[in-house]
């Protein structure tokens, strides 16, 4: 059974970097089993709803912290976590009722609260054992945040190594087509500007070698757009 994994962070907050981890995830779990509100609720639907729904179907939740999460509420100056109907509070309330892995995501320079700086009912997300998100280190903080969800280290994720190796054989193929498709481009050129194939200028051979080394071309700059696209190890 696939992991569903739950999304918590302030949007003011720490939207940017919940947003590139679920884009890590959703890679390796499907969109389906990645709860990310943005994503995840359509129009009309009842938000509170979706997102009680959403905590009781996952296996574990992050919870990103960053350094705006204990921030006031203006002009009252009361700190948002503090107040009875913030989401924020309302999630990692129902995420700590249940028992599933809260995992607590330190963003950038975030320092985990005090027990004091919130209230009792999610007080106890500061006894679990937080991890680190940096800009810096961001690829090798993003594989120990999916490590510890998955309980799986990425040497064992042998399905990873499967859509890798399938996702280079789509770009080689793209590659090859694209290659292809320039060379017939470039030969009805040459037809329509001196009303003879390109065979007929520059001899069948070395036309045969043109066409062999545009097709390797086009299969190597496929997978090279293939690498580029996707993260890092």
């Amino acid at each position: 059974m696939p992991k569903r994994i739950f999304i918590s962070y302030r949007r003011e907050d720490t939207a940017p970097a919940a947003g590139r981890v679920y884009d890590r995830l959703v890679r390796l779990l499907s969109e389906s089993n990645v709860f990310f509100d943005v994503s995840a609720i359509g129009g009309g639907l009842d938000f509170k709803k979706e997102i009680a729904s959403a905590i009781d179907r996952s296996n574990a939740a992050l919870i990103f912290i960053g350094d705006k999460w204990l921030e006031p509420v203006q002009p009252i100056n009361q700190i948002r976590i503090w107040e009875p109907d913030d989401y924020v509070r309302a999630e990692v309330r129902a995420v700590l009722a249940r028992p599933i892995l809260a995992l607590p995501i330190l963003v950038a320079s975030a320092r985990m609260p005090e027990p004091a700086q919130l209230p009792e009912d999610i007080r106890a997300i500061t006894t679990k054992n937080a991890l680190r998100l940096r800009h810096e280190s961001f690829d090798d903080d993003t594989e120990n945040i999916v490590a510890a969800v998955l309980g799986i280290p990425r040497r064992q994720r042998t399905w990873e190594d499967r859509a890798t190796l399938l996702s280079k054989i789509v770009y080689a193929i793209v590659g090859v087509f694209a290659a292809s498709a320039f060379m017939l481009f470039v030969s009805l050129v040459h037809y329509q500007m001196l009303e003879r194939p390109l065979s007929a200028s520059v001899g069948a051979p070395v036309t045969a070698i043109i066409l062999i080394v545009s097709l390797i071309f086009g299969g190597w700059m496929g997978l090279r757009y293939g690498t580029r696209k996707r993260p890092p190890r």
